[in-house]
């Protein structure tokens, strides 16, 4: 990494068994807990602002969520509560507010990234694009706010996309956690290590603030198609229509393997659409 780029975490692990850190909280952060993301969130900003206030209030700072094409990913919305948390604390020390933007990215798969190792996660996202705001950003500190570091593709990729485009800027790479070790599908394990089932995740999204997030989507449209028809007439109403057009923006009807599963989604949409035009 260049010396005009830094690494921060709050907490670094080699084994889920080992980790300083709550996996579960984490995996409900996967699955769009705010509860959760607000608590990472904030840990990040204050120990982030504790190890680096002298830079951040030196500098005009602009911090950039995770990239994402239309549906937030779990790091975007830790990202919010992380800029909530950093705000206060810069304002309080009579320093300047972070301005915000994103990396906008057109994904082109559908694998579960979290169980696949470096070469095939860097194979995949080789074939996305991404797009950089040079002007909004020019002559900031850049912070770049991610949940987890498993092997460095990401943060290999936003590196090629600053040198691809000509950007010179001091960048901050920050995480809530990174990983030491071997075991490329730890992430997946990560993510999945307090989500026990269907049935949670329907109690989950109960949750006051629950968000609709690329990972439940997928979760959702991965179910076997006897098992969605039970399970989509637990959700709210919000749920279910966030989801059906979280599925358009991203294309997820197109893809073969979640077509019957979407159809089964449209479909409560459109019960859900007509109950609440016939209450009118």
């Amino acid at each position: 990494m260049p010396d005009k780029y830094t690494r921060f975490a709050v907490h670094n692990f080699s084994a889920l068994e080992t980790a300083k850190f709550s996996p579960k909280e984490y995996s409900r952060l996967k699955f769009g807990c705010d509860t959760a993301a607000r608590n990472l969130g904030h840990e990040l900003a204050t120990e982030f602002f504790a190890a680096h206030s002298d830079k951040l209030l030196a500098n005009r700072c602009v911090v950039i969520s995770s990239p994402y094409n239309h549906v937030p990913n779990a790091a975007t919305v830790m990202t919010m509560h992380f800029i909530d948390r950093l705000n206060e604390l810069l304002v309080f020390a009579r320093g300047e507010h972070v301005e915000y933007s994103v990396i906008h990215r057109k994904v082109s798969y559908t694998n579960d990234y979290g169980f696949l190792s470096k070469e095939k996660r860097r194979g995949l996202i080789d074939n996305d694009s991404f797009y950089l705001n040079r002007d909004f950003i020019e002559g900031k500190l850049l912070i770049f706010v991610d949940d987890v570091r498993i092997t460095g593709t990401h943060e290999d990729k936003l590196v090629e996309i600053l040198g691809r485009d000509g950007v010179d800027n001091e960048a901050m790479f920050l995480y809530y956690a990174n990983y030491h070790g071997n075991q490329p599908d730890i992430e997946g394990k990560l993510n999945f290590s307090g989500m026990t089932g269907l049935d949670y995740y329907l109690e989950m999204s109960k949750e006051q603030d629950h968000h609709v997030i690329i990972r439940p989507i997928k979760f959702i449209l991965g179910q076997k198609a006897d098992v969605l028809k039970d399970a989509l007439p637990k959700l709210a109403d919000h749920i279910v229509i966030k989801m059906y057009h979280g599925c358009l923006a991203e294309g997820y009807y197109k893809i073969p393997g979640y077509q019957r599963a979407f159809g089964l989604l449209a479909a409560e949409k459109e019960k859900r659409v007509a109950k609440k035009q016939g209450s009118l």
